[in-house]
This record gives structure tokens, C-alpha cells and sequence, in this order.
């Protein structure tokens, strides 16, 4: 059970982190108009540490939703295998 939980918490924050960091960064091109290679590379990393700082002030709720996530996935063993072996 441990590892089925450490590998979906893996899943859920890697695909939050993603969502967050496309959405800052979008954002702030959107906002800035047109960037460069500097700007994105600076941008990119400034919007990977914010997210990471997200991330860490919700992770009680991110461990109650793969909670959650898992209960849901006991009663679909086939879903639930293939979720987590192959993401």
C-alpha cells in the first residue's frame, strides 16, 4: 500500500506542478508580449520555484486527495494497475 501511495503522489504532484508552472509562465508572456531565450530560461526557473513553493504549503491536501484517489482505485483493480504502471 506504501508504495502504490508514494508512486500516485508522485503522479498527482508532478502533473500539479507542470499545470502550475505552464499557467505562470504562459501568464507572464502573455503579460510581457514577446521573450527570448534569457527571458524564458529566467522566467521558466522563477516559475519552477514558485510552484515548488506551492506545492509544499498544500501538501497535507494533496496527501488527503491521493488518499482519495485510492480508495476510488481499490474497487478498479485494472484501472488502478494500469495507472500505475505506466504514468
Amino acid at each position: 500500500m506504501t508504495e502504490d501511495k508514494n508512486r500516485l503522489h508522485f503522479i498527482v504532484k508532478s502533473w500539479l506542478l507542470g499545470q502550475i508552472i505552464s499557467v505562470i509562465f504562459l501568464g507572464t508572456v502573455l503579460y510581457l508580449g514577446v521573450v527570448n531565450f534569457i527571458q524564458s530560461v529566467i522566467i521558466g526557473a522563477i516559475s519552477y520555484i514558485f510552484s515548488l513553493l506551492i506545492l509544499r504549503f498544500f501538501d497535507h491536501q494533496i496527501d488527503f486527495i491521493v488518499k482519495k484517489i485510492l480508495k476510488f482505485l481499490d474497487g478498479h483493480k485494472k484501472m488502478k494497475s494500469f495507472i500505475l504502471k505506466h504514468f
